[in-house]
């Protein structure tokens, strides 16, 4: 009898432990699923498609102002404009998913080719080109940003990479390098008011004294800050003499340019195996003016550049704002 009732107990406390289990499983998921926002994610359309998904870390960013995430993967060019503002408190991962055709004109994918992502917060989007809004703090000069470059893990499932962990000095080399090397700003009295003033008088700024020569200052200063930055791509061909089109892309800022050329034509116009290209950015850009220090990024692409990689990438910091910046891309 008292056998018959400890299997009893036995068996009713299972039951209650089971229950309490599964009941807690949906809320674990739910709870995951509520730190977690999908940027199209529409896995029903990957099929037959090539899937870069970038898991991006929000715990260490305000949600103001907007995400701008920029790609080049497999010859194709990305930019996503995401606004904070409206994210739930409870959002702790952004997953912004890009896909494309596996097979284009200038490249089919493969594993090993190489792309990049980034992403840069910007707090205050409308008014980057506004005096008042840039801050005499250099920390703050240099906005929150964050690259990753990678290899294509697979083309049967989506590759994978992340950006904003913590361990990333991708925006630390940045900030340092221009903590080092970028001049002093000079500033005429005719261009503050009292607001900027009072926001500087604990800073180290250089203010130019003479009226008389504020006028062509700000001109010069004006038209100083509408120059354009031009990165000097270098693309060595000899061990692919044989090729016959490429695609050189690069990103600067969120900014992206591209230009496809005719290798053998080219060979014949230069009379060697070595490619350069010169690209200009507008210094001025929707996220603020372009810094020594901020970090460039180059890819070449091309079919008859496989093996090893179809998609060779490389990366770079700003050292002029005046010539050239050069960057071997392969």
């Amino acid at each position: 009898m008292l056998l018959n009732i400890g299997i009893i107990f036995i068996i009713i406390l299972f039951l209650l432990t089971l229950n309490f289990t599964f009941s807690y499983i949906p809320s674990v998921i739910a709870e995951k699923s509520e730190n977690i926002l999908n940027i199209n994610d529409e896995e029903e359309a990957y099929n037959d498609k090539l899937v870069i998904v970038s898991n991006i870390n929000l715990q260490n960013i305000e949600k103001k102002g907007f995400l701008k995430v920029v790609g080049v993967i497999n010859g194709e060019d990305f930019v996503k404009n995401i606004p904070l503002g409206k994210l739930k408190d409870t959002i702790k991962i952004l997953k912004v998913t890009f896909s494309m055709d596996k097979d284009n004109e200038i490249v089919s994918a493969h594993k090993r080719d190489e792309f990049f992502v980034c992403a840069y917060h910007f707090k205050n989007p409308n008014n980057n080109n506004n005096l008042k809004s840039i801050s005499f703090n250099k920390k703050d000069t240099i906005e929150y940003f964050d690259c990753n470059e990678g290899d294509i893990k697979s083309t049967a499932k989506p590759t994978k990479v992340s950006l904003f962990k913590e361990k990333s000095q991708v925006h630390n080399k940045t900030l340092t390098y221009y903590n080092m090397y970028s001049k002093p700003k000079l500033i005429s009295f005719d261009s503050l008011d009292n607001d900027t003033l009072e926001s500087t008088s604990n800073t180290s700024v250089n203010i130019k004294l003479d009226k008389s020569k504020n006028s062509s200052s700000s001109s010069s200063s004006s038209d100083s800050s509408k120059k354009s930055v031009e990165v000097k791509i270098i693309v060595p061909m000899e061990d692919k003499n044989n090729a016959t089109k490429i695609k050189i892309m690069t990103m600067l800022k969120g900014q992206i340019k591209s230009e496809i050329v005719d290798v053998q034509k080219e060979f014949d116009k230069i009379g060697g195996y070595t490619i350069e290209r010169i690209f200009a950015f507008d210094r001025n850009t929707d996220m603020g003016p372009i810094q020594v220090g901020d970090r460039f990024h180059a890819c070449v692409i091309g079919q008859e550049l496989y093996p090893p990689e179809g998609s060779k990438c490389d990366k770079r910091l700003i050292k002029h704002l005046d010539k050239p910046n050069s960057l071997v891309a392969r």
